[in-house]
């Protein structure tokens, strides 16, 4: 069947079109859940998320914690709040530099684990009353042994006080090892570098 050319042909063409589309996309949908799907469960294991950090099969509250070990939690966290606080303030003055732009990620992270703590012991996490009421040093150097000072201090403050009043909670011990080592392993060397 010969086709004249003009509008009718341009409806046919249009419709094929569309119905190559509608099909390609019912295709496709299957490939995007299953991808998806993946998706979820990788990120599900690496995620530091609210929204994914509760334990699989573990009744919340998983128990009540001593007033000695809810302050050294609330002391944890303000010390992570002041950190980020710190490094989102040398951000705003100076621009996304390095190492603060990457640092800051980091703290976010640590709030988050220390945030899936308080979850887990149905605990009310403080506020961070902390956000935009710091002031940054004026120069890239000064700032620099800025971070320097505060991983060091935030290495002591978990190694000597903090660690020992948890000694008895595996979970919180390993959360603020973790932190304590990323203080002095990680953002110290990248502070020493910048100074």
């Amino acid at each position: 069947m010969k086709l004249k050319k003009g509008k009718n042909n341009k409806l046919i063409y249009l419709s094929l079109a569309l119905i190559v589309l509608a099909v390609l996309l019912i295709a496709i949908k299957p490939i995007n859940n299953r991808q998806n799907s993946n998706q979820n469960t990788v990120n599900r294991q690496n995620c530091l998320a609210d929204d994914c950090l509760l334990v699989d099969n573990l009744d919340y509250p998983a128990g009540e914690l001593p007033q000695s070990v809810k302050d050294a939690l609330d002391e944890a966290i303000n010390d992570e709040y002041k950190a980020l606080a710190t490094y989102e303030a040398v951000i705003s003055k100076l621009g996304s530099v390095r190492p603060f732009s990457m640092i800051k990620g980091a703290e976010e992270q640590h709030i988050a684990s220390l945030k899936a703590i308080y979850d887990k012991y149905g605990l009310v996490v403080p506020k961070n009353t902390l956000s935009g009421k710091v002031t940054s040093p004026t120069t890239l150097k000064e700032a620099c042994q800025t971070g320097v000072e505060a991983e060091i201090a935030n290495a002591s403050l978990y190694r000597d006080k903090l660690l020992p009043a948890v000694k008895d909670y595996e979970d919180i011990v390993g959360v603020f090892t973790n932190l304590m080592n990323a203080s002095q392993e990680k953002h110290l060397v990248a502070f020493e570098r910048c100074n």
